[in-house]
């Protein structure tokens, strides 16, 4: 088979089942702009494959090359969560060297998350919960909650960003109240 053949053959089973990769792609991904750029990467490695070596069965390889291709976007989405946990547990307040939420006992914020994880909308207290308090993986969240990967990590960074937003105002609130106790009342007649 000459190489003008074996891209056509790439080419025409491509573009006979682009929309059932759309649609498989689409069922892990919910942003289009994604699902168009994993259906491209796919094409475009299947065809490089085919040309270093023939591809035998390339609806196959198609496939399978959109899997891990989804698998890794999935993995960069659930990295970006992570060093955005990391990043946020990283940030002080400005004009002190202890973070509010540092000053907390281990029991104290640990009762401040539940109420945090308490005023999440339900999906997202559902996911988050089980991540955060059964240490769930996120694909164990998925298979259980019966709920795809992205929607699942969608859930998790809203619930986590959320948690963390109600304990350092929380925290804050408590500092500045203690605070205002601490400074001296004013008497008529004295500066």
């Amino acid at each position: 088979m000459s190489n003008l053949e074996k891209s056509e053959s790439v080419t025409s089973v491509f573009t006979e089942y682009r929309c059932s990769l759309r649609k498989m792609i689409s069922r892990y991904l919910s942003r289009k702009s994604d699902v168009e750029d994993v259906l491209q990467e796919t094409f475009a490695r299947t065809y490089a494959a085919d040309k270093k070596k023939s591809v035998q069965f390339p609806k196959l390889y198609l496939f399978k090359t959109a899997k891990h291709l989804v698998f890794n976007e999935n993995t960069k989405v659930t990295n970006m969560l992570t060093e955005y946990l990391e990043d946020t547990a990283q940030i002080e307040h400005p004009g002190s060297t202890i973070s509010p939420l540092d000053s907390l006992s281990h029991a104290e914020e640990k009762a401040l998350l539940q109420r945090a994880i308490e005023n999440l909308p339900t999906q997202c207290k559902r996911v988050t919960a089980l991540r955060l308090n059964n240490d769930f993986a996120v694909k164990d969240i998925a298979d259980e909650l019966n709920l795809s990967l992205s929607t699942v990590e969608k859930h998790l960074a809203k619930g986590i960003e959320r948690c963390d937003s109600y304990m350092r105002e929380y925290v804050s609130e408590c500092q500045s109240i203690k605070s205002e106790e601490k400074m001296p009342i004013k008497r008529k007649g004295s500066f």
